[in-house]
């Protein structure tokens, strides 16, 4: 895949004078830049293998992390409010007010508690902003020294009659743990992947949930979570694998609310786009396929195909798209799907930043094997987004 990391280089931060600085030490800065992530979860497919799984990224806030002593003084401020979804969104502060609906209910499972501060339904997903915490006798039966956050894990949820879960799902984690010893989260899952019937089984895949609600319509909605993770003790880790290295806690932390869809759905545009872009680079021939692009207030999503006539996709080889907006910074954020040696399915999904107004899609192939990619920026297209 290509290096996704460079999205980070078109970042900016406005009012830099309103934040107080804070001088981090040596550890707080290691401890940031290893929690400063987005930790990506693809949805688990039976009927074929996986051969692009997930993009593993830096998360982006508002603010960067190169000036890391303003960075901490607006995380620390964002703790104060402690449930702004706008604020690991690289968003305003309440600039999304309209479309999300505050909850502050808990579900308590063995000593931890669960809290749904916020929850947000967006084209394709549902976004939850939660607090997680535990009593101290429940750190210390899972070996959790003071500084260990325990995770969200699996999640399962409910619209109406419609279930959904087995899904791509995302966390972004605050860096800094609450005066209460708590973490704030930010937690995704795409919505598109839903067992209709009520058996339990998944049983149509690629749904879109905003095309089949009535904007006219309160829904009931849960949000079920039935696992947490927890990273183990290094005493309590004998092998030394990754695996190894973390726990999960099984449980039933479960909040129930509603949610109404008109003003997402309203503000949610669909533009018809119909490329099919031929690749012919490094042995690998075939047709990239692009059919449409869906911006919402909240993110830009784009499900795209490559059949290759010649050559195998497996091994390392990838064939895809960037998106950058008119002023050239990288989108791109995450994207999941599956195949097989000759087809490519992928959703990737990319950050609407509040100023972006036009699209710049380029294709690219590369191997992330060898280290090389190339931009097709010969098959690149504009597309204005945003315009009211």
């Amino acid at each position: 895949m290509k290096n996704h990391y460079d999205l980070l280089n078109g970042s900016s931060i406005e009012d830099v004078d309103e934040y107080e600085e804070i001088e981090l030490t040596a550890s707080e800065k290691k401890r940031m830049k290893k929690r400063l992530k987005r930790e990506i979860k693809p949805a688990r497919k039976k009927a074929r293998p996986l051969i692009a799984a997930a993009v593993l990224l830096l998360a982006v806030t508002p603010v960067m992390i190169q000036n890391e002593t303003v960075w901490a003084s607006a995380v620390r401020i964002s703790q104060q409010l402690g449930q702004q979804i706008e604020l690991l969104m690289n968003k305003p502060e309440g600039s999304l007010s309209s479309y999300k609906k505050t909850v502050n209910e808990t579900a308590t499972d063995q000593g931890i508690q669960v809290k749904v501060n916020e929850l947000m339904l967006d084209d394709g997903q549902v976004l939850l902003g939660l607090t997680i915490s535990a009593d101290e006798i429940r750190r210390t039966a899972l070996g959790l020294n003071r500084d260990a956050p325990i995770r969200p894990g699996e999640l399962r949820v409910k619209i109406g009659n419609m279930s959904f879960f087995d899904s791509a799902s995302s966390i972004r984690e605050e860096p800094i743990k609450n005066k209460d010893g708590s973490w704030d989260y930010l937690y995704a899952l795409k919505l598109t992947q839903a067992d209709t019937n009520g058996d339990g089984k998944i049983d149509v895949e690629g749904y879109n949930v905003l095309d089949h609600i009535d904007p006219n319509k309160n829904y009931q909605i849960s949000a079920q979570f039935t696992s947490l993770e927890f990273e183990k003790n290094p005493g309590q880790t004998k092998s030394g694998n990754y695996r190894d290295s973390y726990g999960e806690i099984k449980g039933n932390w479960t909040v129930h609310t509603s949610v109404n869809g008109s003003k997402i759905i309203a503000d949610t545009k669909v533009y018809p786009l119909n490329k099919e872009i031929p690749i012919n680079e490094k042995g690998i021939e075939g047709v990239l396929s692009i059919k449409e692009v869906r911006v919402s207030p909240v993110s830009i999503k784009m499900h795209y195909t490559f059949t290759a006539s010649k050559g195998s996709i497996r091994g390392g080889m990838d064939v895809g798209v960037d998106i950058k907006d008119q002023n050239g910074r990288n989108l791109s954020e995450s994207g999941s799907g599956g195949g097989t040696d000759t087809v490519i399915e992928m959703d990737g999904e990319y950050r609407n930043d509040k100023d972006v107004t036009m699209l710049r899609f380029i294709p690219y192939v590369s191997d992330h094997e060898k280290d090389w990619s190339k931009d097709l920026t010969s098959d690149a297209f504009n597309l204005k987004v945003n315009d009211n």
